[in-house]
């Protein structure tokens, strides 16, 4: 659209904001439908409800047992992968396009792995785990499979931790990027206390704000300072996520709040998502011998190269707050037209 070509790329001309579904127009039948499909709509909002109560439920059951981490982390791993699941499937996920599958390094660009790969999902306790960032659904899905420390970057690209799946739900359909910490963390710091305190992986969404799915956004050096490796404490990991693009609405959270979001999700009739896995062993071979910078451009590459038709843009999360804002602007300007020419 032209009216949004401010916040494309201007290398390849991809704007990562726009949202899927407003090329989609939707006929008199399918609206007739929705109508119909009202009272599932309202079933499935005091699904996901259930499920965020759940959830709620099950941090406060697992607080206590902070103190035997060991006892804690299977438990909450339990508990978390059940009300995640709900909450997906109350959002429409009843099945996966393609499930999980394991990256092929041909298509990565990569050197084939020596020894037979692991199979997805196979981070430790403590492994960096980069993902591509399109929505709150993300959190669900990943904290369904790994029950993983979340880390976003904050304004200036300092990673900062969400020890709570709510936690990391709230960050991910925020309408702006967390404050810049007094006390900053660095992922090194973070994966460290994730391994000696049995809480799982640590999920990075480097991006630092959602995207429509075309594009890997720019990473900050800021986030990654202080890492000596990628290699260490525990390795790393890529993971990406993609989910359909066709229909009325679309998983893709870029513009409007999050309980919009979720509304215009439990209305649609069905959602998916495929998952793509790189282990931390092909990620090691990858980045051996690279300085840390280096890698964490490669690293990039290779996790645009993980979702079909993405590319990389030279775009940072700010301009997501300013597209929200000129989309939220041209929708009531629009809306103000036409009640004119009525």
């Amino acid at each position: 659209m032209e009216k949004y070509r401010q916040f494309a790329d201007g290398g390849t001309g991809v704007n990562p904001f726009v949202p899927v579904w407003s090329h989609h127009k939707a006929g008199l039948a399918l609206q007739c439908a929705k109508l119909v499909l009202l009272p599932l709509a309202l079933l499935r909002l005091c699904m996901v409800a259930t499920a965020l109560l759940w959830l709620v439920l099950a941090e406060l059951l697992c607080w206590p047992l902070g103190i035997v981490p060991i006892v804690r982390r299977p438990l909450h791993w339990l508990l978390s992968y059940a009300g995640c699941s709900l909450a997906l499937l109350g959002l429409g996920f009843w099945f996966t396009a393609g499930g999980h599958v394991l990256a092929d390094h041909r298509r990565l660009k990569l050197a084939p792995p020596k020894v037979s790969r692991s199979s997805c999902y196979d981070a430790r306790r403590g492994c960096l785990v980069l993902s591509n960032m399109q929505g709150l659904t993300d959190v669900l899905y990943l904290g369904m499979r790994l029950c993983p420390v979340f880390v976003f970057p904050a304004v200036d690209g300092s990673p900062v931790p969400y020890y709570s799946i709510l936690g990391a739900l709230r960050r991910a359909g925020a309408r702006r990027a967390s404050a810049a910490p007094e006390k900053p963390h660095s992922l090194l710091d973070i994966a460290e206390a994730a391994r000696a305190g049995w809480r799982g992986p640590v999920v990075v969404f480097p991006e630092g704000a959602r995207t429509n799915g075309a594009a890997v956004l720019a990473w900050k050096k800021r986030t990654f300072e202080g890492l000596e490796s990628f290699e260490k404490p525990v390795g790393t990991a890529l993971v990406a996520l993609e989910y359909n693009k066709g229909g009325a609405y679309t998983p893709h959270h870029t513009v409007g709040t999050m309980f919009q979001h979720i509304l215009y999700l439990c209305i649609q009739p069905l959602h998916s998502v495929k998952s793509t896995w790189l282990p931390s062993s092909d990620v090691a071979t990858a980045v051996k011998g690279k300085a840390t910078m280096d890698s964490m451009t490669l690293l990039r590459s290779v996790l645009a190269r993980m979702v079909a038709g993405a590319v990389e843009v030279d775009v940072y999360s700010e301009k997501h707050q300013e597209f929200m804002a000129f989309w939220e602007a041209s929708q009531k300007k629009g809306y103000t037209k036409a009640v004119k020419k009525s």
